[in-house]
């Protein structure tokens, strides 16, 4: 499966949400977009909590890091809050998606402020990173609803970010599995390799980077998950070969990462 373009991705979405609506006023689109998105100010982290450091995960890639219970309960549900107050959600394959920090990959772009919560997540996941990285300056919401067939194909983050993406989990479990990146020629010849599995337990954060960002890619399968022997976090995540990880309710991600700007 070829990588995803998650830009590219939403922008058809919106132009299939366009050609069927009625045409509004012009006066009054702009009265919509000049105000303030219903989150903006909205609050969800507590700053001056400390949070567990990532670690690096013997067996996978050495550019994979994960901290469990990352987040607690209270900002796990106070995020998810804050992010569903958005009005600008979108259908894409598998599952709805909010797009935070402008458009990401297109020419002359430049990062648009975030709201509150989104700000002090990105804030918090660079402050767990011992690299020099730039804080990250975009969020993708993506949710699904595990009582509906939800997934992610296999895809690479792509060239508009910097080649580092942290990913929050709430709200349910699921397994990320990482692949090699097959070249264009063996594509359809032959199948991927998996490098690892991930477990990604409600409230915690991965990070991935470098290698696992350029050569690999990731997935989530969208039936339940059996963990393997590929699986790298079995102590971490506090999980045994042969548990199933089961499909119920909802699952809130938030991927973070730093766009580039765009040339013009």
């Amino acid at each position: 499966m070829s990588a995803l373009d998650f830009a590219a991705m939403l922008r058809a979405e919106k132009r299939k949400a366009r050609s069927g609506a009625v045409a509004k006023p012009a006066p009054q689109q702009k009265s919509q977009q000049s105000r303030p998105a219903p989150d903006a100010a909205t609050a969800a982290l507590d700053t001056s909590r400390s949070r567990p450091a990532l670690q690096v995960l013997p067996g996978a890639p050495p550019t994979i890091a994960y901290a469990a219970d990352w987040i607690s309960e209270a900002e796990e549900a106070a995020i998810v809050a804050a992010a569903k107050r958005g009005d600008d959600w979108v259908t894409v394959r598998g599952r709805r998606l909010r797009r935070l920090g402008g458009p990401a990959g297109e020419a002359g772009f430049a990062p648009e402020p975030l709201p509150r919560w989104a700000r002090d997540a990105c804030a918090a996941a660079a402050a767990s990173d011992t690299s020099s990285r730039p804080v990250p300056n975009h969020v993708l919401v993506n949710a699904y609803d595990f009582a509906k067939e939800s997934y992610v194909l296999p895809h690479t983050d792509g060239p508009a970010y910097d080649d580092r993406t942290f990913t929050l989990s709430c709200g349910a479990d699921a397994v990320v599995v990482f692949k090699e990146r097959l070249k264009t020629s063996d594509i359809g010849v032959r199948p991927a390799t998996t490098r690892c599995e991930v477990l990604l337990r409600r409230r915690s954060l991965l990070a991935f980077s470098r290698e696992a960002y350029t050569e690999c890619t990731h997935e989530i399968g969208a039936a339940p998950d059996t963990i393997g022997l590929c699986c790298v976090n079995l102590d971490a995540a506090k999980a045994h070969v042969g548990d199933v990880v089961g499909r119920a309710g909802e699952r809130v991600s938030f991927t973070l990462r730093c766009a580039r700007h765009g040339a013009e």
